[in-house]
Order: structure tokens, then C-alpha cells, then sequence
């Protein structure tokens, strides 16, 4: 499938609004109703679109937010499969990204509070299975660039 203006154009309004209607969004591209839906329909089967979904504002709730470096104590196909069937039973681990360089993953925890993230992170170091020999854990303080969207022109440009 080609990305073409109006394909880009509807990725973007898309991801700042996934709310609008397919009428708002065939006149912001310029394209009739049908063949916007019809788009739509074929940019969320190719897996371009993965799926649509609301924003939770945490600001709204008490929270305390941790990125955590992880290192692993085997570098394996095993251990890593252990470490993140270990991780995906733990509800207050939001995402995860493998990474290059010093660290083998990072995590990203949501917490009701500090409190909560120490006594889940002491259970994920002592979890034999989640095989972490080292953890280094950084409190967000403040949101200074929050996520608005992927830089879609630039990642699609030829």
C-alpha cells in the first residue's frame, strides 16, 4: 500500500483525534465520505492504523510514574522469555522496549505511589525467573514534552 498526501493526512488527523467523524475528516482532506471510509478501512487492515483508543489524563488520578533500566544476568533467547512473562503479570508495568547499550530493557511503571513501586520492584528483583541482575529506577517529575503524535511526514518521506 502507498502512502500517498491524503493517506498521510488522515494518519495524522487520525492519531491527534481518533474521534472525529469520517465526515469531519473527509472535508480536513478533501475527499468524499466513501472514499475516506474506504481508506480508513484499508490503513487500519494493512496495520497502519493498530487501534483506536482514549488517552486516560493521570494528572486526574494520584499516581507516581517510573522509567527502570533493567540489565539481565544472561544474555539468551530463555532468559529473556522468562523476564517478560515475569514483567507482563505485574499491572503496573505499562510498556517495555528492548534497548541496545548498557541496559537490556526498559520499563515504564505506573504506580499508585512510591510505596507501591518500591514493593513491586523489590518482588520483580527478588522473582528468581525475571533473572534482573540490575535495576536503576527514575521518578518522573514532570511531563516537559508529553506524547502528541509520531513526526508521520518525516517518516514517511522518501
Amino acid at each position: 500500500m502507498k502512502i500517498d498526501r491524503h493517506n498521510l493526512k488522515i494518519l495524522q488527523a487520525l492519531q491527534t483525534n481518533a474521534r472525529i467523524s469520517n465526515l469531519n475528516l473527509s472535508e480536513e482532506i478533501g475527499l468524499s465520505e466513501s472514499a475516506c471510509l474506504a481508506r480508513v478501512k484499508r490503513l487500519t487492515s494493512e496495520r497502519y492504523i493498530r487501534e483506536f483508543h482514549a488517552e486516560v489524563n493521570l494528572d486526574k488520578v494520584r499516581h507516581a510514574e517510573f522509567y527502570v533500566n533493567v540489565a539481565l544476568k544472561r544474555q539468551d533467547a530463555r532468559t529473556s522469555e522468562s523476564f517478560r512473562r515475569a514483567i507482563n503479570e505485574i499491572p503496573q508495568i505499562v510498556s517495555c522496549v528492548k534497548m541496545s547499550g548498557e541496559f537490556d530493557y526498559m520499563l515504564r511503571f505506573v504506580c499508585p505511589d512510591a510505596a507501591d513501586f518500591n514493593q513491586v520492584s523489590e518482588q520483580l528483583l527478588a522473582n528468581e525467573d525475571a533473572a534482573i541482575s540490575r535495576m536503576t529506577s527514575h521518578l518522573v517529575i514532570e511531563k516537559t514534552k508529553p506524547f502528541t503524535g509520531y513526526p508521520l511526514e518525516l517518516l514517511f518521506q522518501d
